[in-house]
């Protein structure tokens, strides 16, 4: 033999723990390959699709927020404006009675004036009843005058029913309150 040959040794033949062992490790690694491409395929049929759905339902959510917030936004603008229309409405409903009130209590100077007794009662009587009706209207502040002037009326309808002339002072006094309190609740610009 050349001594540059070199002599290797034998190959050590592979003993029984040896050769269990690669397999156990080829049997390992391919599990680890399939649990690996496992994982791999559920990412690709669920997680991906489920996180396109979450993004596009955040878009969604988003827009469905700005809608709402426009809708509360006009409900505000549409309540702030019926609040004012309701002001506006009672405001009209006051000054209606209160012109009902003057006008029946005008009404019942002018029967007077002409010898009416029928007349004058009924005017009184309708006066009476708008001013009934203001009374559920107006403010604490005002109940005063308004309780002084349905004791002003029902003393005129007394004195109707004894002497028609006796009752034009009253009627003059009521006029002058009620055009005062018309003044006072709705001033002319």
């Amino acid at each position: 033999m050349d001594e540059k040959e070199t002599i290797q040794p034998a190959a050590k033949a592979e003993t029984r723990p040896q050769k269990s062992m690669r397999g156990t490790l080829r049997w390992m690694l391919a599990v680890l390959l399939a649990f690996g491409l496992g994982a791999l395929l559920i990412a690709l049929t669920l997680y991906f699709p489920t996180r396109q759905e979450l993004v596009k339902a955040n878009i969604d959510l988003e827009h469905a927020t700005a809608t709402v917030a426009s809708q509360t936004d006009q409900i505000t603008t549409l309540q702030t404006g019926n609040q004012t229309l309701q002001k506006d409405l009672d405001s009209a409903k006051l000054h209606s009675y209160v012109l009902k009130a003057l006008s029946g209590v005008r009404g019942a100077s002018q029967a007077v004036l002409a010898g009416d007794y029928a007349g004058a009662r009924l005017s009184l009587i309708q006066a009476s009843d708008a001013l009934n009706i203001l009374s559920g209207l107006l403010g604490t502040d005002q109940k005063d005058v308004l309780t002084a002037m349905q004791q002003s009326a029902a003393q005129a309808l007394t004195k109707l029913k004894i002497d028609l002339t006796s009752a034009q002072p009253e009627l003059d006094q009521l006029t002058n309150n009620l055009v005062q309190l018309e003044n006072n609740l709705f001033p002319n610009p």
